[in-house]
This record gives C-alpha cells, structure tokens and sequence, in this order.
C-alpha cells in the first residue's frame, strides 16, 4: 500500500538506484559462491565466500529500504489492458522476489553459524551468532539455502523475460518505468521482424 492517492507515472530515481543496484549485488553473490572453489581462487575461498555473504545481508538491509521507500513513493500501475491475470502473476512474482531476497541472506546466516562461523561484513565487524552451533541443522539450512538460490535466480529470469516481453511484444512503458530517462523509448523497432515493423 502506498501513501500516494495517484500512482506515479514512472519510478523515481531512488526505486530505480536501488533496483538496479540490487540486480548488481545478487550477480555478484551469485558469482562470487559460484567460483568459491580452491581450483577457481587457490587460498582465498573463505574471503570470496566472506564476500558471497556480504552482498548477501546488503541485498537484505536494501530490500528492506525499497519496501519502505516504495510505500512511501507508490509505483506505477500495470497498463489497465492487461488481463487480470496477467496483472496478479505479476503482482506475485514481484513479491515472492522481495520475500527471497529477505529470506535468503537470512538462512544463509542461521547455515553459518549452525557450523560455528560468523558473517564479517565486508570484514568490517562481526554479526553475532544468532543459533548454536548444530551441524545436522546446518545441513538442513545449507539445502534450503541452495533451494532457495534457485527459486529466486528462476523468478528473476521471469520477472526478466517478463520486462521484456512487455518492452518488445506488448510495446508498453512497463520496462521503461524502471529506466532512466536517457535510456527510455530507444528504438525498439531495431529487434522486431521486417513484417512487424511494416504493419505498425
């Protein structure tokens, strides 16, 4: 719920920052436990996996910050042509992207401490141990962890391809919400078929 009567017509330039910034840190988490291999980076797997979990509790203190500063600011409508079920798909995977960008960093601290390690902040401070060490619930966490990684990298790619469908098939401003102005109407002709452009 926002506290705007009217939805704006676009993001404003904070939404936009940070989310963008967010697609920046998940890739980065991602890449960074994906190479956490003594084959990939020799000697420095735990500073690279230091680094995974870092951008992970940022995602976390950020997402929380959008879902502030989105009810505060509203966002713009779905196109009113969209069938409804379209709009409650979308709506949905929205939000379950929000709830596994929260979820997600937080598992992935409770899996390390369940093995008796500390999350460092970009080495900056160390986050208190929220559990026990338990080695069996650090395995339970650890695949849920992994569970989790995959579903939000799946959602991502929908809520990707969904953008894009909107931006070159439907050709309404739902990507361009999001862009920044310069970047905004770019001529999208350029990647539709001859015969597409013809009949427009």
């Amino acid at each position: 719920m926002s506290t705007h009567e009217v939805s704006p017509a676009s993001y404003d330039r904070v939404m936009r920052a940070t989310h963008w910034t967010t697609l920046a840190l998940v890739a980065g988490a991602y890449v960074a436990v994906w190479i956490a291999d003594p084959d990939i980076v020799g000697s420095y797997v735990k500073p690279v996996v230091q680094i995974h979990r870092s951008l992970g509790l940022t995602v976390a203190a950020l997402t929380l910050f959008r879902l502030a500063w989105r009810w505060r600011m509203g966002i713009p409508d779905l196109p009113s042509d969209l069938p409804a079920m379209q709009k409650v798909a979308a709506r949905a995977t929205e939000g379950l992207i929000y709830v596994l960008l929260l979820a997600q960093p937080l598992v992935g601290l409770l899996y390390t401490n369940a093995y008796g390690l500390r999350a460092k902040p970009f080495l900056l401070f160390e986050i208190p141990a929220l559990i026990a060490r338990n080695k069996s619930l650090g395995i339970q966490l650890g695949n849920i962890h992994s569970f989790l990684g995959y579903a939000l990298l799946t959602l991502v790619g929908l809520h990707a391809a969904a953008a894009l469908f909107h931006h070159f098939i439907r050709r309404d401003d739902v990507l361009n919400a999001m862009l920044p102005q310069r970047l905004r109407r770019r001529d999208r002709a350029a990647f539709m078929p001859t015969s597409r452009i013809e009949r427009s």
